[in-house]
């Protein structure tokens, strides 16, 4: 499939989200997309840092970017112990954006607070700021969109709904906000993006666009087909659903001339599993190029989709029943029976495999490292370094990794909430990165501290003290409806 966008992210910057106040990280590419306009070195970024520092808390945010600019609402139950209910979450994104031989730089600012009356994570506000490249990157434009609707009394008073600019003259001339009253209401009953969804997206496909509609045009039709077709965020928790040995997620992206297939696909792994059979045909062929990669991972294993039965349902659709098993050296046995860390490769290498071979695919994953042998995944790691065309966004406890990174794909989260985000100084092309990083901890030397040692030195003591600790050093006061409870179930 030819690529009409190219999209990639350059630069995030975060407040008020978790346990930061304030972080910002430019990635790989940030200055040569401001600079020369242009995407020149392999874009692995790797974040690295104690617990508690802040590594998880970008990788929500940019979920939660995925889900807006996919034209979805975020889930308030998932999110809405990481907002705080007196404080406004910011997230600021920077793109490169290329469709066709334009070239365009976009910056989406969202603004989201937690209504916990409604039960909703709501868009507060939102704007667009996009230059497009000439010789240099050209004056700005930019809409910023508040949106009053999203209170109910607004709409009875029928509040006027308007966008804000420093350039009127020329957003005056975007159709797309001379029906802004309507749309706004449509958006907070949906409680999704003015920009991001699937109506305007329709709509910004009109012919006889002037210049300033093209523009803006290019900008949020490339961003929104990147959100839903080539971004894809694997978060902790899909750890859990490993751990529980009934599937496994395979986070799949595939392309063909007609069709793109973005998601995650449950491989049922405990027993048989069903899909439908347009789905199951996919799911073969993906099958079939993980096992290509597989085999050069870990030695004589690939995976087999063993079919086992097929009939219609009730809404009459062809299902598919299947039992998924592994072969190592001709000896078959379930997948189900594979160490955690195999599932993990299993589940992330069609999508690694896109990223390696597809300059448009960003794939962001916490905890990259969960399961997989060091040595191995450090060398998977120096190979997606020095040759994958995508983009990729991990964070990782394992330091091996930084042995197969350069300097410049390393971030650092620190123990400062309100400067959560540094990049390494003073690494020399000598220098180990592992081993300056551990010295660095130690030593100190960049202008945050990465590790909180402070109580280091008390950790023996504490040890001895909660494991001698007498009666009298804790006193647990119960309710005698709670001893009650205990003698009745011989607790």
């Amino acid at each position: 499939m030819k690529e009409k966008y190219l999209v990639r992210i350059i630069e995030s910057e975060l407040k008020n989200f978790k346990n930061v106040k304030y972080g910002d990280i430019k990635y790989v590419n940030c200055s040569n997309a401001e600079y020369r306009a242009e995407l020149i070195e392999s874009d692995i970024n790797g974040i690295y840092g104690q617990n508690g520092s802040g590594k998880t808390a970008i990788i929500e945010a940019l979920d939660i970017l995925q889900h807006i600019m996919s034209g979805n609402t975020i889930s308030y139950n998932e999110y809405e112990g990481m907002l705080d209910d007196n404080e406004i979450m910011e997230l600021s994104t920077v793109f490169y954006i290329e469709c066709g031989q334009k070239k365009y730089k976009a910056r989406y600012e969202l603004l989201l607070k937690k209504q916990a009356k409604e039960k909703k994570i709501q868009i507060y506000s939102e704007s667009i700021i996009y230059w497009q490249r000439g010789a240099s990157w050209k004056t700005e434009r930019n809409v910023a969109f508040l949106n009053p609707y999203y209170d109910t009394q607004s709409i009875l008073e029928n509040m006027p709904a308007y966008v804000m600019s420093n350039n009127k003259s020329k957003i005056s001339k975007v159709r797309f906000f001379h029906s802004i009253q309507n749309l706004a209401v449509f958006c907070a009953q949906k409680n999704v993006s003015l920009f991001f969804n699937e109506m305007i997206n329709k709509s910004l496909k009109s012919e006889n666009q002037n210049e300033e509609e093209i523009a803006f045009s290019d900008v949020v039709r490339a961003l929104f087909e990147f959100a839903r077709m080539k971004f894809q965020v694997v978060k902790v928790n899909q750890l859990g659903v490993n751990y529980s040995s009934d599937f496994i997620p395979v986070n799949v992206h595939t392309e063909s001339e007609n069709e793109i297939m973005q998601g995650c696909i449950p491989l049922f792994i405990n027993g048989r599993g069903e899909f439908p059979e347009d789905i199951f045909s996919k799911l073969k062929n993906i099958i079939a190029a993980i096992n290509i990669a597989l085999k050069s991972i870990i030695f004589n294993l690939s995976i087999e989709l063993i079919k086992t039965n097929e009939e219609k349902n009730k809404d009459g659709i062809n299902i598919v029943q299947v039992e998924v098993y592994s072969n190592r050296d001709g000896k078959r046995f379930l997948t189900k029976y594979e160490s955690e860390g195999i599932k993990r490769i299993i589940s992330l290498l069609n999508y690694l495999i896109s990223l390696y071979n597809n300059p448009s695919v960003c794939l962001v994953v916490d905890e990259l490292d969960a399961g997989i042998f060091e040595y191995l995944l450090g060398e998977l790691i120096g190979v997606l370094a020095e040759e994958a065309k995508g983009q990729l966004i991990f964070t990782s406890h394992n330091l091996r990794i930084m042995e197969k990174l350069d300097k410049k794909n390393i971030i650092c989260s620190t123990v400062n909430s309100e400067n959560r985000y540094i990049s390494l100084k003073g690494i020399e092309k000598t220098h180990n990165r592992r081993d300056f990083y551990i010295r660095t901890i130690v030593l100190g030397g960049q202008k945050e501290k990465l590790y909180d040692d402070t109580e280091l030195q008390d950790m023996g003591y504490a040890f001895r003290k909660a494991g001698n600790l007498e009666e009298d050093d804790v006193k647990m006061d119960f309710s005698p409806e709670f001893m009650e409870f205990l003698k009745k179930n011989e607790f």
